[in-house]
C-alpha cells in the first residue's frame, strides 16, 4: 500500500513535531529542575543569612539587658534580658535545619557551647547579686566578654560557611545548566538533521515525478509525443500521470487531425482565393469588355480585400505551423545588413506616400550570424510595416542595428507613433492582440515571437504613450 501526499506529508510533519516536542520538553522539565533547585538553595541560603544576622542582634540584646539588670536591679530588665536569650535559643534551634553539612553541625555545637557558657556566667553572677554577696565583676565582665566575642566569631564562621555552600551550590547547577544545554543543543541538531533529512525523501518522492512530468512536458511542446511516462511516486502522481499519458495519446490524434487540416485549408482557402484575385485582374484589364467606372471601383475593392484576406489565411496557416512546431527552418551563416536594406527598398513607396523617413543606424563590424534569411525578412517586414502604419505623416522610423557585448546581435525599430498603453505591452506579442485592433488582425507580432524564439532569441517592446515605440530582438551569437 501507497502513502498518498498528503498521509506522507501528514506524518512527516507529525514525526518532526513529535521530535521537537520532546527536545523542547525535555528542555523545560530541566529548566524547572534548575529553577526549583536556584529557587530553593536561594531560599534557605537568605533565612539562614537572616538568621545569623537575628543571632547576633539577640545576643547583643541579652548582653545589654543583663548589664543594666545588673547595674540597676531592674525586674523588668531581666525580664527582657530572658526573653532574648530564649529567642537566641529558638533561632539557635531552627537554624539546625537548614542544613545537614559536617561543618554545620559542629558551628551549631560551638555556638551551643558556647552560649551555655555566656548563660552560666550571667546565671552565676545573678546569683550573686540577688544573695548580696561580693564578687569579682571585673573577672565576670572579661568571662562574659570572651565567651560573646566567641559566639560571634563562630556565628561570622557559619555566614561564611553558608556563603561558600551557595556558591557551591550554584556552581554546581551552572555546570549541570551547561550539560543540559549542550544535550539541548545536541537534541536539536539531530533533530533538525532527521527533520531536513525527512523533509528531503518525502519532498523527493513528491518531485522526482513531477520533474519527469515537467520533461516529458516539454518534448510535447516540441512536437514529440511519446507517451513512454511511467513513474513511482504516491497515488495522486501515479493517477496524473496516467491522465498526462491520455492526454499525450489524444494530442497525437488532435496532431494528426491538425495536419489534414492543414492540407485541406492549403487547397481549399487559397486555391479559390487565387482564382478571385486572378478573375479580379483580368476584369480590371479588360478582358472582359468594357467596364464602367463604378464597376472599376468594386473590383479594385474585390482585389484589395482578395489580397489581405489571402495575406491573412497565410498569417494563419504560418501561426499554426509554427505552434505546431511544424515550420521548416534554414539556417545559415548571413549579414543582417543586406536584409535590413532589402525591407527599406520594399517599403520605401509606402512611407514616401505617408511622408515619413526612414532612419537607418548601422553599428560597425556586424559580423555574420546563424539565421534564417527568409524569416528574419518577414520579422523585419513587419516590425518596419507596422512602426510606418502607427507614425503619423511626416513622422520617423529608425531602424538601428549593434552587436552587443556578449557578441550577441541587437535590431531595433523605433517609431514616433502614438506609443503604446502599458496593458497592452505586457500581452502585444499574444495572437489577436494588436497595440489598436482597427489596424491590424494581431497575428503579425505573435508570428515575430515564435520566428525569433525559434532562432534562440528574444524580443520585447520599449514604450511610453505619446512618445512612440522601440520593438528589440536579440538574435544570439
Amino acid at each position: 500500500m501507497k502513502f498518498g501526499i498528503f498521509s506522507r506529508s501528514t506524518a512527516g510533519y507529525l514525526m518532526v513535531l513529535f521530535l521537537l516536542g520532546g527536545s523542547n520538553v525535555y528542555a523545560i522539565l530541566k529548566l524547572a529542575q534548575f529553577n526549583t533547585v536556584i529557587l530553593k538553595s536561594h531560599i534557605e541560603d537568605n533565612r539562614l543569612i537572616d538568621t545569623e544576622k537575628k543571632l547576633v542582634d539577640s545576643l547583643f540584646s541579652q548582653r545589654r539587658y543583663e548589664q543594666k539588670y545588673l547595674l540597676t536591679a531592674d525586674a523588668a530588665l531581666f525580664g527582657q534580658y530572658l526573653a532574648a536569650k530564649e529567642d537566641f535559643e529558638r533561632l539557635l534551634a531552627g537554624i539546625s535545619a537548614f542544613s545537614d553539612l559536617p561543618a554545620y553541625r559542629d558551628s551549631l555545637q560551638r555556638l551551643r557551647t558556647g552560649h551555655q557558657r555566656y548563660r552560666s556566667l550571667v546565671d552565676a553572677e545573678v546569683k550573686l547579686l540577688k544573695e548580696n554577696q561580693r564578687y569579682d565583676r571585673g573577672w565576670y565582665n572579661k568571662e562574659k566578654e570572651q565567651a560573646s566575642d566567641a559566639i560571634l566569631a563562630e556565628l561570622k564562621r557559619l555566614e561564611e560557611a553558608s556563603r561558600e555552600d551557595f556558591y557551591r551550590k550554584t556552581e554546581a547547577v551552572s555546570e549541570a545548566g551547561a550539560a543540559a544545554r549542550r544535550m539541548a543543543v545536541i537534541s536539536f541538531l539531530m533533530t533538525g538533521l532527521l527533520a531536513i533529512l525527512l523533509s528531503l525523501l518525502i519532498t523527493r518522492s513528491i518531485t522526482k515525478p513531477l520533474v519527469a512530468l515537467v520533461k516529458k512536458t516539454r518534448e510535447i511542446s516540441t512536437g514529440v509525443f511519446q507517451c513512454d511516462l511511467k513513474v513511482s511516486a504516491p497515488p495522486e502522481i501515479v493517477e496524473l500521470s496516467e491522465a498526462f499519458t491520455m492526454m499525450c495519446d489524444r494530442l497525437k490524434a488532435v496532431d494528426r487531425l491538425k495536419a489534414d487540416f492543414f492540407a485541406m485549408i492549403s487547397h481549399e482557402l487559397k486555391t479559390p482565393l487565387t482564382t478571385i484575385k486572378e478573375g479580379t485582374s483580368l476584369l480590371l484589364e479588360g478582358v472582359g469588355g468594357t467596364i464602367t467606372e463604378k464597376q472599376d471601383k468594386l473590383l479594385t475593392i474585390i482585389a484589395t480585400e482578395s489580397e489581405r484576406l489571402t495575406k491573412l489565411v497565410n498569417s494563419i496557416l504560418n501561426l499554426s505551423r509554427m505552434e505546431a512546431g511544424m515550420m521548416n527552418y534554414t539556417f545559415e551563416e548571413k549579414a543582417i545588413g543586406p536584409l535590413i536594406e532589402q525591407v527599406v527598398r520594399e517599403i520605401a513607396p509606402y512611407a514616401e506616400a505617408k511622408g515619413i523617413q526612414i532612419v537607418r543606424q548601422a553599428g560597425a563590424e556586424i559580423p555574420f550570424f546563424r539565421m534564417d534569411g527568409e524569416r528574419i525578412l518577414d520579422v523585419l517586414r513587419n516590425l518596419v510595416g507596422n512602426a510606418i502604419k502607427f507614425t503619423p505623416e511626416g513622422g520617423r522610423v529608425t531602424i538601428a542595428e549593434k552587436r552587443q557585448e556578449d557578441g550577441g546581435l541587437n535590431v531595433s525599430v523605433s517609431d514616433s507613433g502614438p506609443g503604446i498603453a502599458p496593458e497592452r505591452r505586457k500581452t502585444i506579442f499574444e495572437k489577436y492582440e494588436s497595440s489598436d485592433q482597427k489596424k491590424g488582425t494581431g497575428l503579425g507580432l505573435a508570428i515575430v515571437q515564435h520566428i525569433v524564439t525559434a532562432h534562440g532569441g528574444k524580443i520585447w517592446v520599449e514604450s511610453k504613450p505619446g512618445e512612440g515605440s522601440r520593438f528589440i530582438f536579440v538574435l544570439p551569437s
